[in-house]
């Protein structure tokens, strides 16, 4: 007698929530199967293994929150392709300065990377601290399976200051909007090397070296615009407000080497021997700190339509340029 083993097929159903909609159906299940490569997806979408409210689903279909998807595949491979959702609640360093049900602005300090940018770094950083203080206080939905809270801006390792993130799909596609549509204002503060005494302007184009974490000037390159103003002087160093009109790597510090004016501590973009002379005051890295928040109203998130944010940071730089213009 021969025996012939049967591959059961079960029909499994899921409804789609706020996170999850709005987005292509191929999309959604390649990050609801985070563990099935991109190839099977598309087999078992021609196979017509998924419905959408009852009708066969094609790839570029979209879902929305409320409809019903049905699967036709076996339990084995349901749960060998599923995205896993059992986080760890970890330990946490973080500095919040706002929280809601959509949004968390953190405080960044200097040392600590945004992402990380290996595996050594992983759980040293800014957004796996984030992660695993949602995780811990379930801020969050922990059921999710496709959607992970992230950042909606980034600051370099050495630049302390306001990161925005988004603990929803919603909040997150409301907030790069805005970012992209400059309805969120982004304040730095810094203490530059040279006298500065009235407003300015720096509109240039940059492209960035190859192999190398640096920028520089080019005619091909993406257009920068950032707006200065003077706070403060001794003639020697000036303490500076910088507002970003766009949002490139390294854009400040470029902007200020490029106009004679560096950043003091600036380690890529600084003068070697300011910076020599200022390490008795403990300067080792960028003095730039992202200091204020100001939000406009935007679709999605409109209660925050002319709330202003602030680094507890701030005091920090003030006091620095109190001891640097009193002893130089």
């Amino acid at each position: 007698m021969t025996l012939t083993l049967i591959n059961l097929i079960n029909m499994i159903e899921i409804v789609i929530n706020e996170n999850d909609g709005g987005q292509r159906f191929d999309r959604f299940l390649r990050k609801y199967f985070e563990n099935a490569p991109l190839s099977l997806i598309q087999k078992n979408i021609r196979k017509k293994n998924f419905k959408i409210n009852d009708k066969r689903a094609k790839k570029d279909d979209f879902v929305y929150p409320g409809d019903s998807v049905k699967m036709y595949i076996n339990d084995s491979d349901y749960d060998k392709w599923l995205t896993r959702t059992d986080f760890k609640a970890q330990d946490f360093n973080l500095d919040i300065v706002y929280e809601d049900d959509n949004i968390i602005i953190m405080d960044k300090r200097e040392g600590l990377l945004t992402h990380s940018s290996s595996r050594k770094d992983y759980g040293n950083n800014l957004v796996d601290n984030m992660l695993a203080y949602l995780y811990k206080t379930k801020s969050i939905d922990m059921t999710d399976k496709t959607f992970k809270p992230a950042v909606v801006n980034r600051l370099d390792r050495n630049t302390a200051g306001l990161v925005i993130g988004a603990k929803n799909a919603k909040a997150l596609r409301s907030l790069n909007r805005a970012i992209r549509n400059k309805y969120i204002d982004k304040y730095y503060m810094t203490i530059v090397n040279g006298h500065i005494d009235k407003d300015f302007s720096i509109r240039t184009t940059i492209a960035k070296y190859e192999n190398k974490n640096r920028i520089r000037k080019s005619e091909d390159g993406k257009e920068i615009i950032t707006h200065f103003r003077p706070l403060d002087s001794n003639k020697k160093f000036t303490l500076l407000e910088c507002k970003l009109e766009t949002g490139k790597t390294h854009q400040i510090r470029f902007s200020l080497k490029e106009n004679g004016t560096p950043i003091i501590g600036d380690r890529k973009y600084g003068s070697v021997n300011s910076n020599r002379k200022l390490e008795k005051f403990g300067i080792h890295n960028q003095v730039l700190l992202a200091y204020k928040l100001s939000f406009k109203k935007f679709d999605g998130l409109e209660y925050l339509e002319n709330k202003e944010f602030y680094s507890s940071r701030k005091n920090s730089i003030l006091e620095l340029k109190d001891r640097i213009f009193k002893e130089i």
